[in-house]
């Protein structure tokens, strides 16, 4: 029995434990281990001598810091809000947010991009309604400070916050617990948010980690990731000495 060590971006949670279990189901005598969490405090859990065989981070440039000078960027994200199941606050659109009674959840994590993400998405969301000013007051009036996406999500499920900024696999991933209110692709930030694949040149299990990551690029693979709320990159968009082994043909 072979067990590969994969650490991934938390918004990524949801599609890697749906292509875990379908890789294991063809891959007879493979298991996958996967440890979820910021992509950036993975990277550096990493380069302090974690062991592991496959880094997925939401975002390419944090690859380098592992050490690692080749990565594979395989699909996309977006940032949406996310509300109670049936939207009991009849919430449509950013500047919903501003009402004094709205209790909203976003990432405040000091490592974590979501909070600059966030940020953002508030600011181009507000703008492109037509009240940038609205923006600051409802950054200012977060209520409920979460320290990443599934603690957001979190917050909204259990009833502690109204609504949260997350990314759209987290939102995806919270099946009918949540309404998912989707934004326009000039603001939700889906044209920069990108999810790469990358393998150590210490990796024990690198045969392994080489299939997994061609599952991934695999149609069928691809169709876990679009299910996902995680749309792939057709073709992926390759960096670096890629090893010719992984490149899809």
């Amino acid at each position: 029995m072979k067990t590969m060590e994969v650490f991934h971006a938390d918004s990524l949670a949801g599609p890697l434990t749906k292509l875990k279990q379908a890789f294991e189901a063809t891959e007879k005598g493979t298991t996958v281990n996967l440890t979820s969490g910021r992509s950036k405090e993975l990277a550096y859990r990493l380069v302090a001598g974690a062991f592991y065989d496959v880094f997925s981070p939401s975002d390419p440039a944090v690859v380098p810091v592992t050490g690692t000078d080749w990565s594979i960027i395989f699909s996309a994200n977006e940032i949406v809000l996310i509300t109670q199941a049936g939207n009991p606050q009849q919430l449509a659109k950013i500047n919903d947010l501003a009402a004094p009674h709205i209790r909203l959840a976003r990432v405040v994590g000091e490592k974590d991009m979501a909070t600059t993400r966030s940020l953002r998405f508030i600011r181009q969301a507000a703008a492109a309604e037509g009240l940038a000013e609205q923006a600051e007051s409802i950054i200012a009036a977060t209520c409920v400070p979460a320290p990443t996406i599934p603690d957001a999500v979190a917050a909204v499920t259990t009833g502690a916050a109204d609504a949260a900024v997350v990314y759209y696999s987290a939102a995806v991933a919270a099946g009918n617990a949540v309404a998912i209110i989707r934004f326009p692709a000039a603001v939700n930030l889906s044209g920069e948010i990108r999810n790469a694949l990358s393998i150590p040149a210490t990796a024990v299990e690198y045969e392994a980690a080489c299939r997994f990551i061609r599952f991934i690029l695999s149609e069928p693979g691809r169709a876990i990731l679009q299910a996902c709320g995680q749309p792939p990159l057709v073709p992926p968009i390759l960096s670096g000495p890629v090893p010719p082994a992984i490149i899809p043909a």
